[in-house]
């Protein structure tokens, strides 16, 4: 079985879910996040994503109104982090991913500490968005115009909009393929 298998199997097994994020969250780390929220709906749970603080620019993203800046849920069934290098990142609130039954970690940073049950992680890839994106298509998720243009937005915002090193071919296919299902640059 693949990491990925795995990870599958625990969501679907998983009744409570929190997704988490590095504090001071970026475009990334907000679209990531939310991207993976709103698929995690789409396959009939019901996860809190919980980020204490973030910048209201991201508020026309599918979900920014239902992200929680704290829990009454104090062991998750699952968490999952999410653009997070370290557990230092999640800080306040990695009291969610230390206490669920599993952990996943899903990142793009080669600094990545590894310190899920499960780790997701592409060094290769400009943006924690783009690997959320290759879990849900490996998922089968059907890649909704909300959850692409959060998807997107990671994605833009990582690269500083296709500026930085780490931008490759592959990127703008991820792109391009999101762009021909409609989601709007």
């Amino acid at each position: 079985m693949s990491t990925l298998d795995n990870i599958l199997e625990e969501i679907n097994n998983a009744e409570t879910i929190a997704i988490l994020t590095h504090e001071n969250p970026d475009g990334d780390a907000i679209g990531s996040s939310l991207g993976l929220y709103n698929a995690l709906k789409s396959m009939g749970k019901n996860p809190d994503i919980i980020i204490p603080e973030y910048s209201r620019i991201f508020k026309f993203l599918a979900g920014a109104d239902e992200i929680k800046t704290e829990s009454d849920i104090e062991n998750y069934d699952l968490a999952i982090a999410v653009d997070c290098a370290s557990i230092k990142l999640l800080n306040g609130f990695a009291k969610y991913f230390e206490g669920a039954k599993v952990k996943i970690n899903i990142d793009h940073h080669s600094t990545n500490m590894m310190f899920g049950d499960y780790n997701y992680v592409n060094p290769d890839a400009p943006a924690a968005a783009q690997v959320v994106l290759v879990i849900l298509q490996y998922f089968g998720v059907e890649i909704t115009k909300e959850i692409g243009t959060c998807i997107l937005t990671g994605i833009i915002t990582d690269t500083g909009g296709f500026r930085y090193q780490g931008v490759t071919a592959e990127t703008f296919e991820f792109v391009a393929w999101l762009l021909n299902k409609g989601i709007n640059v």
